[in-house]
């Protein structure tokens, strides 16, 4: 995986706020890996109870699939949408699948789909950077985004990317190609 030297020169909010952006990231549903939706799949039961009323069967949670030189697997599966949201969204406390771990005494981030812990960082074409095409969500305005990116996504960066490469994003490259990592 190639890094854009954007991402060590990026700005974002010092975290999430989900009162202030209303999880607007999670419209339009996300790409996952498919190792990603069977396990999902597999553990259906414990999302279930998180669900929004339109989203609670699992027969409906995932749509096409598509190769994907970006997902570990090779191949990406949408999730689908239910109203303007992901299905795995819910409007009181955000994402079903990370409510559900939370609650179960399990990692936050156990069941979530890699691409959207790693919001706003995405990886394109084997270059990590940063997804500018949502400008019209709260933390990627202009006027929100105070810090250092790494700096806001850091304990994300550190639980996605092996050791050396969560070290070469926090100590920053400011290399003007996409570097290797």
């Amino acid at each position: 995986m190639k890094i854009d030297p954007h991402v060590f020169h990026a700005k974002f909010p010092h975290r999430c706020a989900l009162d202030r952006c209303k999880s607007r990231c999670c419209t339009g549903g996300v790409w996952a890996d498919i190792e990603e939706r069977e396990v999902i799949l597999r553990n259906a039961d414990l999302f279930v109870p998180y669900m929004r009323p339109e989203a609670k069967d699992p027969a409906g949670w995932f749509g096409e699939t598509t190769e994907d030189p970006d997902c570990p697997s090779g191949t990406a599966v949408e999730t689908n949408v239910a109203g303007d949201y992901c299905v795995f969204f819910h409007q009181a406390h955000g994402c079903a699948l990370q409510k559900a771990a939370v609650e179960r005494g399990r990692h936050e981030w156990e069941f979530k789909p890699r691409f959207c812990i790693m919001f706003p960082l995405v990886v394109s074409e084997g270059v990590l950077t940063v997804d500018e095409d949502m400008d019209e969500v709260w933390c990627m305005k202009e006027e929100n985004r105070t810090h250092p990116i790494l700096d806001a996504v850091g304990k994300e960066v550190d639980h996605l990317f092996p050791v050396e490469i969560a070290r070469k994003l926090r100590n920053g490259n400011g290399a003007k190609k996409p570097s290797a990592a």
